[in-house]
């Protein structure tokens, strides 16, 4: 029986790492960054002015807009005791 399991264990890892062995890295790689570079350009509202972007920084801005944009971002923080709950995991047997 010991036997048998050895040989099962043995023929099954040589199918797993067989199965791996079809795929070479150039395969991979070759296709490697496109799907970031297509989620970039389908959210790019001008790619005009993304490939040309203006030189000049903004000199000002809404004083009160920038406030209130800073105070939104910093606002929605998770609360400290919140996050320090214990966690709890259950597994019914």
């Amino acid at each position: 029986m010991r036997n048998l399991l050895t040989i099962s264990t043995a023929l099954v890892t040589s199918l797993l790492i067989l199965g791996c062995a079809g795929t070479s890295p150039k395969n991979v790689e070759r296709d490697f960054g496109n799907s970031v570079r297509q989620m970039v350009q389908s959210q790019t509202l001008d790619p005009v002015t993304a490939a040309n972007p203006d030189p000049d920084a903004p000199d000002s801005g809404d004083g009160q807009r920038l406030n209130n944009a800073l105070d939104a971002y910093r606002g929605d923080v998770g609360k400290r005791e919140e996050v320090q709950q214990p966690l709890v995991i259950s597994v019914d047997q």
